[in-house]
């Protein structure tokens, strides 16, 4: 599947919309697009990036090492530092650009993180350190098949408070690959008509008087012809849909 049938954020982001809602099939790029963006400013602007699970369990370890191995293995970093890094470091609850010396033989780190990690189940621990420079907030796969932690919504709430802090230049994504129309954050977030969205929509939600704007965007599959990988699922099973 060519790179053009991926998910790209440039509709969604015509909307100026604080927050955006990006919900679709898996594995069509919405999180690498986000992802993306994170790297993107801050290598051209020195913009950080949030990067928002429900648990801690999420983005430690080997899938924190992976997040951005895509942007890795397609070159996309050498190409916008022009070769000066290649690679992601994961350490920490962090990510950092790096590149091997070969003739010293050993991997060069940069000294500043370009995107934090945040476990929603883990909020307590953030709240005294400060994050100016984060521009760009991912909270991944927000929906969920199975559970959701009490009072979820007021806790990434306040999370983004921790972040935010008092300023005014931060865009938050917030991606997910199940449409449950009794999803908690719809409700509170008062987005009514998720549920009866048409693919390939976007809905536009304002708060009275407020400058607060949310973006609803339901992604339209990444190929109409599918994925190859398609076939190994084609049972006749409605709960595989």
């Amino acid at each position: 599947m060519s790179k053009s049938n991926f998910y790209r954020l440039d509709a969604i982001l015509e909307k100026k919309c604080q927050y955006n809602l990006i919900i679709g099939e898996r594995s069509n790029g919405k999180s690498y697009a986000v992802l993306e963006r994170i790297l993107t400013r801050w290598i051209k602007n020195g913009e950080q990036g949030a990067y928002i699970r429900r648990w801690k369990e999420d983005y430690r370890g080997k899938r924190g090492t992976q997040l951005f191995a895509g942007h890795v293995a397609n070159g996309l970093i050498s190409d916008i530092t022009d070769g000066e890094w290649d690679d992601v470091k994961y350490y920490s609850g962090k990510w950092y650009l790096c590149k091997k010396d070969e003739q010293l033989d050993r991997v060069m780190t940069q000294e500043e993180p370009f995107c934090f990690a945040f476990a929603l189940s883990d909020m307590e621990h953030d709240k005294s350190t400060s994050y100016p420079n984060v521009t760009t907030i991912a909270f991944d796969e927000f929906l969920t098949r199975q559970y959701y932690l009490p009072d979820e919504f007021v806790t990434f709430m306040n999370v983004l408070s921790t972040i935010i802090r008092h300023r005014d230049n931060v865009t938050i994504f917030m991606m997910a690959n199940t449409v449950n129309k009794f999803a908690p954050y719809f409700k509170e977030m008062g987005l009514r008509h998720v549920a009866d969205m048409e693919m390939g929509k976007i809905d536009v939600y304002s708060y009275g008087e407020s400058p607060l704007k949310v973006a609803v965007e339901y992604c339209k599959p990444a190929s109409k012809s599918g994925k190859k990988s398609d076939m190994y699922f084609a049972f006749d099973n409605p709960s595989l849909s």
